[in-house]
């Protein structure tokens, strides 16, 4: 088939099924190591096919003798594959895009799913969890495909082509671990015509039947399903995957060098250096900052553990950055406002004595009675205009004065209401839970103000020791790093470690706590003395009732706010910021 209408085919399919909108980009390479290579973008859905050129599909006569059982037209074969092996991928999402039957459909059933395969696996096969992962995956999907367009002939003859390739490289038979793969899928939806075509890969080893017998068994998969619908209950999932790995994690002995799709990568996931990024985007968007927070807010609002896949700070981080948007922030960017001349309305004669001869224009004359005379412009079209101000007029230093003593655990009402631990380790109605929020809160604001890349950042954590961080824009993980990993003590601020972070440049400086500080007759005199010089610009927010802390900074004339709720909290915490910088922008 011609590229072009193979193009349009795919497109007319991708349109069809509700992924609107992407690019889709075939071509033939020569000499490429794989006869058909594929990638989905998993943000714009642009799809890329890579073929070697001269690839046949039906090039024997075994597979022109099934293309021709099943009704494929002998020059149809490339169609039939890139189409199926395309539509499957889809399926991963969902197929068609509205249905929701799709596996793993979202990142967040993904990583569960994935979650039970390493847990599955024993320690020395656990580096083919993500492969693994993907043949289960695989295996819900590939009935889909079938049911939805009545034929899954393409993705056969891609695993004939893979059994072929095989053959090339000096095997007789498809990888254990494959050849298991294939003949579930086979037993789910296969006809006779499929089994037979595949079966010359087979090693039709016992240890493979027993291994494809038990995991049909165990997770009651109908033979030739018809109506996929118990397939797509997402929250079996995780335990029919774990059943999978288990029983087919000692055929893993010998790596899978199989692709399980054109859109996979060979060797258990190990990317293919010899030709193009291939894959469906799923490991692919999993990896990236949204995927962490798609995952982290999943988990969250099931009020379930985090993921053993992800780092744990990754996934608190991911989540408060998600959680933080909710705050309402004023979009309006710092400007002033002016006027400015966009077009003379008309002209005058030039007056040498008052104008400035650069705004003459030449092209134009006007008559007097002194004769022939340049023209000048006058009566301006004139509008008021807003500008950013200079980035430079806003304070070069954030800080955020943390209370994270053992108190901070409690709710704002000062119980045990801490909210759920699950997901985060100290409650998600703590008052330390809504600073966390409030501080998040304030770098979506920076960031949206178009300041946070231009300053440095900081926080100061205090409790029964004061320790600090500070970093870049680039360096803010770090900073992050540290709020998140909070110590629980007593509540004592050590004046000491505050100056060596502000003094000697202009700081916004905001500091929250919940209590008494123990040692604040000894802190209080240098303290006052840096908070009252004019580079900085100071707030204090005060869980609950007045202390000895707060009322001598009233005493200065420095802000005090006193909260009592925690979106109180961290929504002020914002509101400061954000009149803090208005007040300090130039108008």
């Amino acid at each position: 088939m011609e590229i072009t209408k193979l193009r349009q085919k795919l497109s007319g399919i991708k349109n069809q099924i509700g992924l609107v909108g992407g690019s889709i980009n075939i071509q033939e390479i020569e000499g490429q190591k794989h006869n058909v290579n594929a990638h989905i973008s998993p943000w714009t859905w642009n799809v890329e096919v890579n073929l070697r050129k001269g690839f046949n599909p039906l090039s024997t006569l075994r597979q022109r003798a099934y293309a021709k059982l099943k009704g494929i037209n002998e020059d149809d074969g490339l169609e039939v594959l890139v189409t199926d092996v395309s539509l499957h991928e889809f399926a991963h999402w969902s197929l068609p895009h509205s249905s929701k039957k799709g596996c793993p459909y979202d990142l967040y059933n993904h990583d569960k799913i994935l979650e039970e395969i390493k847990t599955a696996l024993p320690e020395g096969k656990k580096n083919h969890a993500e492969y693994v992962a993907n043949a289960f995956e695989d295996m819900i999907i590939n009935p889909r495909v079938r049911e939805y367009q009545g034929s899954a002939s393409g993705q056969i003859l891609f695993w004939d082509n893979e059994g072929h390739s095989l053959k090339q490289q000096g095997e007789n038979s498809f990888t254990p671990f494959y050849e298991a793969f294939v003949k579930l899928n086979l037993h789910l939806f296969g006809d006779s015509l499929d089994k037979s075509l595949l079966k010359k890969h087979y090693s039709n080893d016992e240890k493979v039947d027993n291994a494809v017998r038990k995991t049909i068994e165990e997770l009651s998969l109908p033979e030739d399903i018809q109506n996929t619908n118990q397939l797509f209950v997402k929250s079996q999932w995780p335990q029919m995957a774990q059943i999978f790995a288990k029983n087919l994690a000692d055929l893993l002995e010998k790596t899978p060098r199989e692709r399980l799709s054109a859109y996979s990568n060979p060797e258990s996931g190990t990317p293919n250096q010899d030709s193009p990024q291939s894959g469906n985007g799923v490991s692919e968007r999993m990896n990236t900052g949204k995927g962490k927070e798609e995952i982290s807010l999943g988990r969250y609002e099931s009020k379930e553990k985090q993921s053993s896949n992800i780092e744990s700070f990754e996934q608190l981080n991911s989540l408060y950055r998600t959680l933080a948007r909710s705050i309402p922030i004023e979009i309006e960017n710092f400007s002033r406002e002016q006027s400015l001349e966009i077009h003379p309305l008309n002209y005058r004669a030039f007056d040498s004595e008052s104008d400035d001869a650069r705004k003459i224009k030449p092209s134009k004359l006007v008559i007097t009675s002194k004769g022939v005379e340049f023209a000048y412009p006058r009566d301006y079209l004139i509008i008021e205009a807003k500008s950013k101000t200079q980035r430079k007029s806003f304070p070069n230093f954030k800080m955020l004065i943390l209370d994270n003593s053992g108190s901070m655990k409690l709710s704002p009402e000062n119980d045990n209401n801490f909210g759920s631990t699950s997901f985060i380790p100290w409650g998600d109605n703590s008052k330390y839970h809504y600073a966390l929020l409030g501080f998040y809160g304030i770098e979506n604001f920076l960031q949206q103000q178009g300041i946070a890349q231009y300053i440095n950042h900081g926080v100061s954590l205090f409790s029964s020791s004061t320790r600090q961080k500070e970093g870049n824009y680039s360096e803010i993980d770090e900073v992050r790093r540290y709020v998140l990993n909070p110590d629980w003590g007593g509540t004592t601020l050590d004046a000491s470690q505050l100056k060596k972070s502000l003094e000697g440049r202009e700081s916004f400086i905001l500091s929250i706590s919940d209590g008494e500080i123990s040692n604040w007759n000894s802190e209080k005199s240098e303290i006052k003395s840096l908070l009252e010089l004019e580079t900085n610009h100071f707030a204090h927010l005060q869980i609950g009732e007045k202390t000895r802390f707060t009322k001598d900074l009233e005493s200065w004339n420095l802000p005090v706010y006193y909260v009592s709720s925690g979106d109180d909290l961290s929504k002020l915490m914002v509101d400061i910021t954000n009149k803090t910088y208005k007040k300090l922008s130039p108008h």
